[in-house]
């Protein structure tokens, strides 16, 4: 399968103009939704008064009805007490007018009167219960009440009985706006929720940009290491094979440059071990075969074996090893972690370099640190020394060879044993690397 190229600034921008597209989008869903509610709310009042008007017409009719009644009665000379109430009424009074006489009211009780004048004398029917129930069932959802009383909008009803209005009852009233609100709420936090989202995955894209980035720059960082790695040593021995088998060399001569040129040699083999085991121990990829180690007796025979290089770049190994600490290790794989540290402490230290190993135990687990007398870390790449390939500074002009693995191997081993790797302090003094894994004692 072909290799697609890196992330680049076009795609980034491709990818922030859809986010922002689909933003937009969801911006006028989120208005459009809520101007929808609210044209809803209003068309669900609207009906509501609608339906008021017409049970106001029927309750019109009805009241007319009942006052026609009332109103033939006083005509035919009826009295309340000698007679009989008229049909639709239960009882009626008489009483001298104050004033105008209503039409139609709600009493006390809530039950509606109606009434007629005679004269200077006011007559008032109490509807019977049938008639009653006739006039105030007007819907579930409706009431008839006072022209007074506060309340929800509503259809008064008309002359003469303007004292009563039929309305929306108010909990159905206040109902819809809760309704509409509740809608409202639903419809925000789901436009809200997913607006996050949005800028969560722009986050997450924003930092794989970098990330592609940042691996790209390492990228390129350890293609110019390894190049510089192969070519060093590769012209150094052809230079020094074409000595010797053109005859400018001979006796010690000869011994010298080939002596050179098995030294590059060298230098090669450890660059394409050292790709390989940044290959067989990267994550998921190795298979650590931990079994019980004498850990103490290994970082010495690391360090021994390290003594010849550290004095060929004219370094000190001082050794501070506590006796009989044992651990549930690879030896094989962290032989190549303290060597790695070593390389690196020497590789960075001052000049001369001094490189310190020490290894102690604490409770459950062995601590090794490993120090250097360089001029420290920058802040800025603490936090990145243990990445694959990172390398602080330039490829072009830094003067230390490597390829950026060495560290990066080292986490990996160390992880792999249910351990730790730091760097404990770092400055114009030197740094120093702490290893911890689980140890104990014999």
């Amino acid at each position: 399968m072909r290799r697609q190229g890196p992330i680049t600034m076009r795609h980034i921008i491709v990818a922030v103009l859809v986010v922002v597209v689909i933003n937009a989008q969801l911006t006028w869903w989120i208005v459009f939704v809520l101007r929808l509610n609210r044209d809803y709310l209003k068309l669900e009042r609207q009906f509501l008064v609608g339906s008021a008007r017409v049970e106001a017409a029927q309750v019109e009719v009805e009241l007319a009805t009942a006052r026609m009644a009332l109103e033939a009665a006083v005509l035919m000379g009826d009295q309340p007490g000698r007679d009989t109430a008229p049909v639709p009424f239960a009882g009626w009074r008489s009483q001298a007018m104050v004033g105008s006489c209503p039409a139609a009211f709600l009493n006390s009780s809530g039950v509606i009167e109606i009434g007629v004048s005679s004269g200077l004398t006011c007559y008032t029917g109490v509807l019977s219960g049938e008639w009653r129930q006739r006039v105030l069932e007007v819907g579930d959802d409706l009431e008839v009440v006072s022209s007074v009383d506060d309340g929800p909008a509503g259809a008064a009803l008309k002359s003469p009985f303007e004292g009563l209005t039929v309305r929306p009852r108010s909990a159905v009233w206040d109902g819809l706006l809760e309704n509409y609100r509740r809608r409202i709420v639903m419809m925000v936090s789901e436009g809200s929720f997913f607006a996050l989202l949005l800028l969560v995955l722009l986050g997450i894209l924003w930092r794989t940009f970098r990330r592609e980035v940042e691996l790209e720059r390492q990228h390129r960082n350890f293609l110019s290491a390894v190049t510089h790695e192969l070519k060093s040593p590769l012209a150094a021995i052809r230079l020094s094979l074409e000595t010797v088998t053109a005859g400018r060399a001979t006796g010690e001569a000869a011994d010298r440059f080939l002596g050179n040129a098995l030294d590059d040699a060298g230098r090669l083999e450890d660059l394409v071990q050292k790709v390989l085991e940044a290959t067989r121990y990267s994550e998921g990829s190795s298979v650590i075969a931990r079994k019980d180690v004498h850990l103490s007796r290994v970082v010495e025979e690391v360090t021994e074996n390290f003594e010849r290089r550290a004095a060929a770049a004219g370094a000190s190994l001082d050794l501070a090893v506590e006796p009989d600490i044992y651990s549930d290790v690879d030896e094989e794989a962290m032989s190549i972690a303290i060597s790695n540290l070593l390389e690196n402490a020497i590789k960075y230290g001052g000049e001369p370099p001094r490189v310190e190993v020490s290894l102690t135990l604490n409770g459950h687990h062995a601590i090794l640190e490993i120090s250097d007398n360089g001029d420290g870390i920058p802040e800025e790449d603490v936090q990145r020394v243990f990445d694959r390939f990172f390398r602080s500074g330039d490829e072009m002009t830094r003067k230390t060879r490597g390829t950026g693995l060495g560290l990066y191997l080292v986490q990996q081993i160390v992880d792999a044993h249910r351990g730790s790797v730091a760097i404990e302090s770092t400055g114009d003094e030197g740094t120093v690397f702490r290893v911890t894994v689980p140890g104990y004692e014999k």
